[in-house]
């Protein structure tokens, strides 16, 4: 590619937004202890509470959790303002490596897929739809990322936009705890188009360790280098996007352990009241879908301002490190 060619790239990818959010959650929340009664967590209650969790949201009818999936992509469309027809993809992406249950009669229910389900029900027909997954919860930014160089890369036009979904939902008999972390169920989407205003994405940061691709097997290694390397991220995702940590509103959380924030916070020399860590107690971590909810809840709530720089920051499992430095 010529430097020229770079230069129209980046020009391009600097009008590339985030132009509309939209996020579902099961209507069952459990509190705590009642999760520890049912034999569903690892640790005890209270200290799980200790870590700032409080609640669990759980969807209990899995062949309905669709309809979460439906209703985030129609407030995401809706508050885009751009019209349906002119999205061009959409990316489902699911943190969680589900297999369909055993069922009678061969193996033709295998091929089923939620993300052609998810573009028959919004009438999308020009889409092209792929569903993309095994980054653990870094995937949704990952997507994002990968929207936003689709979008700069192809020739310009009318108007284009990308639809981004995430539905995760743990099984009925998994457990609600993962490495001190309590899993809720949700769905959210986003938008992603050029010439956008708002959430304009501004850089894209990830390091991998494909080494621990075991999880079981690396428990105890990811534990360990979890902190050190996010603070080398954080670190480059800023220096790609040419800023300093105080030049950030907000760091919008993925909804891990309120702890594991402020551990963190004191690595990086950054307040914790400029982490953005409310929906840690009400929602807890739900894989793919935290930072569309706080982002949602975060504007609902006054807290973003025009030109306001904030840093998604994310762990999966895999073992990718992401930060995306968007401005709103």
């Amino acid at each position: 590619m010529t430097p020229r060619m770079k230069n129209s790239l980046a020009s391009k990818r600097n009008s590339i937004g985030i132009a509309g959010l939209g996020y579902c959650l099961p209507s069952l929340s459990k509190p705590l202890e009642d999760l520890e009664e049912e034999g569903r967590l690892s640790s005890p209650a209270g200290l799980l509470r200790s870590y700032g969790f409080e609640h669990c949201l759980i969807q209990q009818d899995l062949e309905a959790a669709s309809e979460l999936l439906f209703r985030s992509a129609e407030q995401a469309i809706s508050l885009s303002q751009r019209p349906a027809d002119e999205i061009s993809r959409v990316f489902l992406y699911s943190g969680i490596a589900a297999a369909p249950p055993p069922q009678e009669g061969g193996s033709l229910h295998l091929f089923k897929y939620p993300v052609a389900e998810l573009q028959h029900r919004l009438n999308l027909t020009k889409a092209n739809a792929i569903g993309l997954s095994q980054q653990g919860c870094s995937g949704l930014l990952s997507a994002i990322d990968l929207a936003a160089t689709l979008l700069a890369s192809t020739a310009d036009g009318p108007g284009e936009s990308v639809l981004c979904a995430a539905l995760d939902c743990l099984p009925r008999w998994a457990e609600r705890e993962i490495l001190y972390n309590v899993i809720s169920d949700a769905a959210g989407a986003l938008v992603v188009s050029r010439n956008c205003r708002r959430n304009r994405i501004v850089h894209f940061h990830q390091h991998v360790q494909s080494f621990y691709w075991n999880t079981p097997l690396h428990e105890l290694e990811l534990m360990a280098s979890y902190f050190p390397i996010a603070q080398r991220v954080i670190a480059a995702a800023l220096e790609g996007a040419g800023l300093e940590l105080n030049d950030l509103r907000w760091i919008v959380p993925h909804n891990v352990s309120l702890r594991s924030w402020e551990i963190l916070a004191k690595l990086l020399e950054f307040p914790m009241d400029k982490i953005w860590t409310q929906n840690i107690a009400r929602v807890g971590h739900t894989v793919s879908c935290d930072h569309m909810i706080n982002l949602v809840d975060m504007e609902r709530e006054g807290a973003l301002h025009e030109g306001d720089y904030l840093l998604l920051f994310t762990f999966g499992f895999g073992a990718r490190w992401s930060a995306m430095v968007i401005q709103h």
